[in-house]
């Protein structure tokens, strides 16, 4: 059995909109996610994935350039262990 030992993201991140996702054949995805509600340190993105790339991890972001590339990133590194079955935008 596959085990992930990634780091959770807040609650927070689970109530606002997906911006951009990519799902796999095995069932895993990447979300890119826009906080409804910042941060006072500024992270207003959040990067959810839930591979079993070992390359792979949730992130939270200030800006939106750098949430978009980390999200490419665990995309192509989710490419390596599953088949990327759909992925787009989702217009929020």
């Amino acid at each position: 059995m596959k085990t992930r030992n990634h780091p959770p993201l807040p609650r927070r991140a689970f109530n606002s909109p997906t911006v951009e996702f990519a799902n796999f054949k095995d069932g895993t995805h990447v979300n890119l996610i826009r906080l409804i509600k910042p941060y006072a340190n500024g992270k207003s993105f959040a990067v959810l994935e839930t591979t079993f790339s070992p390359f792979c991890k949730n992130a939270m972001f200030k800006d939106y350039d750098k949430a978009k590339r980390w999200f490419e990133q665990m995309v192509i590194n989710g490419t390596h262990h599953a088949e990327l079955r759909n992925r787009g935008l989702t217009g929020n």
